[in-house]
């Protein structure tokens, strides 16, 4: 992807033809390398200059923003003095091999990468050249490009915006199910697949109809629903344009196929309560397989709907609430009777589900540890419980 960006980039052309140590990292940071400074002892140096690279559609556009940053000790005057231009001096991780020590900030409206990053060279190397007039950031050896591992069909341009990279990271390589793709699943996969996990599954047996379009994200194609294809098919198509790895299982899980679930590392679990839910759960407690079970629970009082919205997390350490927190069936729980659904609250459902699962691995922090939340719509109130010490 990097060579690519590159060939359809003319502003990272210009830096590269003029010998800078151009580097993409990450397919997101643009590094120019060895570029000269003066430390505070008034000693040349090289740094590494970084900007966040702003880019669409294959290709470079205008930044995003002023402000770059730097790699190395302190730039400052050949008199040894902090440069004016540096705006905060902070260590910040860019990934595992990298991070920046001081934030650069010359306000202007640079039209290129190639304008943004030649005027911070230039700031650093001209103090640099009162020491050593024969300093340059033009060295014209050549980095070849980091092709990213890349689960996504284009760069996330969204995390490195806010240096985020190493939190994201942390959900790197997971293996996912999604064990229904009704109004609820359907959400999950649409953040899910916004995530760098390495595989997302889907199960289920039903297909994508007319009514199905009204509870999941985005505007469905009317001819779809004259195709009778599967939900996991049709979610398949549409989210792998944007993540690799989505692989479709249509059909329902039970006690012969269940052993599928046993490589994944969080199993959602959005199916209406039925006998299989039962034979689903016991497999994964059996294995000691991490799930978060979604439940959206709505009535109809004097003509307005009033519900709750309930996320349940079980794993290895705790399981001994399920009886209590989960409908298995359908007769268990007198607000499935009608099954109301309604696109809001399955999105909500649904995020609730996606941070619970990444407080478990530590992208948010997590106060209470609960193991289950509920919220309640009549009063708008959410509810802790099951919090693990």
């Amino acid at each position: 992807m990097s060579k690519d960006l590159i060939n359809l980039s003319p502003d990272l052309q210009k830096l590269l033809r003029d010998g800078y140590e151009l580097d993409i990292v990450d397919d997101a940071y643009l590094f120019i390398h060895n570029v000269p400074y003066v430390t505070k002892e008034k000693k040349p140096a090289r740094g590494i200059l970084v900007s966040v690279l702003s880019q669409s559609g294959g290709k470079t556009i205008k930044p995003e923003g002023h402000v770059a940053y730097f790699i190395g000790e302190c730039p400052c005057t050949a008199a040894g003095q902090s440069l004016h231009f540096i705006a905060e001096s902070v260590t910040r991780e860019i990934n595992k091999e990298y991070s920046y020590h001081y934030t650069l900030s010359s306000k202007r409206d640079y039209q290129d990468h190639y304008e943004k990053m030649l005027n911070y060279i230039k700031l650093l190397t001209h103090q640099a050249n009162e020491i050593d007039p024969e300093a340059t950031a033009a060295t014209f050896r050549v980095y070849e490009p980091h092709e990213a591992d890349s689960v996504f069909e284009y760069a996330d341009t969204n995390s490195p915006k806010a240096f985020i990279n190493p939190i994201t990271g942390k959900l790197k390589g997971q293996k996912i199910a999604i064990v229904g793709l009704g109004g609820t699943g359907s959400y999950i996969l649409d953040q899910v697949a916004k995530t760098p996990v390495a595989e997302i599954h889907l199960f289920d047996g039903d297909y994508f109809f007319q009514h199905n379009a009204f509870r999941a994200p985005g505007a469905a194609p009317k001819e779809k629903f004259f195709d009778r294809v599967k939900k996991t098919e049709y979610f398949k198509e549409t989210y792998s344009r944007m993540h690799r790895g989505i692989y479709s299982h249509p059909y329902n899980l039970n006690v012969d196929n269940v052993g599928e679930l046993d490589n994944m590392s969080v199993v959602f679990l959005s199916l209406d309560p039925c006998p299989e839910k039962k034979i689903i759960i016991d497999h994964l407690v059996s294995h000691g397989i991490p799930a978060i079970h979604t439940g959206l629970g709505l009535e109809e009082v004097d003509g307005a709907l009033r519900g709750q919205v309930k996320v349940t997390t079980i794993d290895k350490y705790k399981h001994d609430h399920i009886a209590v927190r989960i409908a298995l069936n359908p007769q268990e729980d007198d607000l499935y009777d009608r099954n109301i659904q309604v696109a809001d609250l399955n999105a909500l459902n649904a995020i609730y589900a996606v941070i619970r699962w990444k407080k478990m691995f530590g992208f948010y922090k997590d106060h209470d540890h609960e193991y289950f939340s509920n919220y309640v719509l009549y009063t708008n109130e959410i509810h802790n419980n099951d919090i693990s010490l």
